[in-house]
């Protein structure tokens, strides 16, 4: 991989005028990453950048801004507001700080995290907000091998790739990161705040942007390279032509990490973006597997998660009403009850989604991806006009009959 030369890594943590003045050359506007780590250099650390910065900024486009910010901007007391809001504030020096994050080109001077942070592997996996069902079930099923195999899994936190690939980890019981474009404190969207705190539970909620800052359109961008930088490799599950997801991408080839794109339906938009990545060169993922052998990752022997169904006598696992028995027909276990309930539903015949959700009881959501985990499994066919059926003796779609993208979504930022 083509790392840039990182800043020297001490063996002891950095003081509280070294953190405080990185924070505060973070904050002044106008100022990249590039630039705070060309001035850090020159003056031998942060507190003698802050100290000598009229002198290092002499040549800067904005200097008076940069002049007027400083005067103004207390590095000490939003550290102080960080640590008692029980964030870690981490520098480049930091023996904590990430290592192949401060390895790229344009590291943050600073990182404000809740949870913990480790140097075991870790694999992004992002993609479309706007997720089909086969995309959600996809991005759950990675997420949750990638735990299960010891991988931490990087995703934003957002709608659609995101969330699943976060709750397939916690699933798992392993490992993932969420890194967010507006402060550590300010959870978006809104309705992940649970995810969130889950997250932070199980691994670290992570920002380069101090507390309270709100998220805005420019700053997501931004945090995508932190995604990349995180990470040995990047899975781009879904995207349209235009996909954020590309962005990150880019972050990662520009940083030498691996691309890996999940294919998709070939009638679905929201391939366009994997398709395209994979014309250019990207790795095949089908299963976690793929990505693990790729990164020369090793393997722990169960990938597949384990059945969350009631037990039956003899604490033998009991499949839910109107599923296949277990490992009938050579097929996966199903892993919830709710997708067993989902199976008997269209035991009668072929439903429509909007039906099917009525019938379940459930949140379109997640009927949108029980029913791509179990169309990729072979046990259900979706027709046009999103139809859902049954597929004949548990063999998956015919060919007479295609399988197409479906539309159903889980909103967009």
């Amino acid at each position: 991989m083509n790392f840039a030369a990182p800043p020297p890594r001490r063996s002891e943590r950095p003081g509280d005028d070294e953190v405080a003045a990185s924070v505060a050359l973070g904050l002044l506007p106008g100022v990249g990453p590039r630039t705070v780590r060309r001035w850090i250099d020159a003056a031998g650390s942060a507190a003698a950048a802050w100290r000598g910065l009229p002198a290092l900024a002499a040549g800067h486009r904005d200097l008076a801004a940069v002049l007027t910010a400083r005067a103004a901007i207390d590095g000490a007391a939003v550290v102080a507001r960080a640590r008692a809001q029980g964030l870690a504030v981490l520098v480049w020096t930091d023996p904590c700080y990430p290592a192949l994050l401060r390895a790229i080109a344009d590291p943050p001077p600073a990182l404000f995290v809740r949870g913990t942070l480790d140097e075991g592997p870790a694999v992004a996996v992002v993609g479309a907000r706007a997720a089909t069902a086969y995309g959600l079930a996809a991005a759950e099923r990675l997420g949750f091998d990638l735990a299960a195999a010891g991988v931490t899994v990087v995703s934003g936190l957002a709608r659609g790739i995101d969330g699943a690939a976060h709750r397939g980890a916690l699933a798992a019981g392993g490992r993932t990161v969420a890194v967010l474009g507006s402060g550590p404190d300010v959870i978006y969207p809104r309705e992940h705040r649970r995810l969130a705190a889950d997250v932070a539970a199980r691994g670290a909620l992570v920002s380069e942007f101090a507390p309270a800052t709100p998220p805005r359109p420019e700053q997501f961008p931004r945090r995508n390279r932190i995604i990349s930088g995180l990470a040995l490799g990047v899975v781009v599950v879904e995207g349209a032509e235009d996909s954020g997801a590309l962005v990150t991408v880019d972050y990662a080839l520009d940083q030498g990490r691996e691309v890996f794109a999940v294919p998709g339906s070939i009638f679905s938009v929201m391939s366009r973006a994997p398709h395209a990545l994979l014309r250019q060169g990207a790795r095949v993922v089908e299963t976690a597997a793929d990505v693990l052998e790729e990164l020369g990752v090793t393997v722990v022997p169960a990938l597949s998660p384990a059945p969350a169904v009631p037990e039956g006598p003899g604490g033998a696992p009991e499949a839910p009403a109107g599923a296949p028995a277990s490992g009938e027909h050579g097929l996966p276990r199903l892993r919830s009850a709710d997708e067993g309930r989902l199976l008997a539903a269209l035991a009668a015949g072929p439903l429509a989604f909007d039906d099917l959700v009525e019938a379940l009881g459930l949140p379109a959501s997640r009927v949108g991806a029980l029913a791509g985990w179990l169309e990729v499994a072979g046990l259900i066919r979706v027709l046009p006009g999103q139809m859902l059926m049954r597929a004949q003796g548990g063999s998956g779609p015919s060919p007479a009959a295609p399988r197409r993208g479906r539309e159903q979504t889980v909103g967009e930022d």
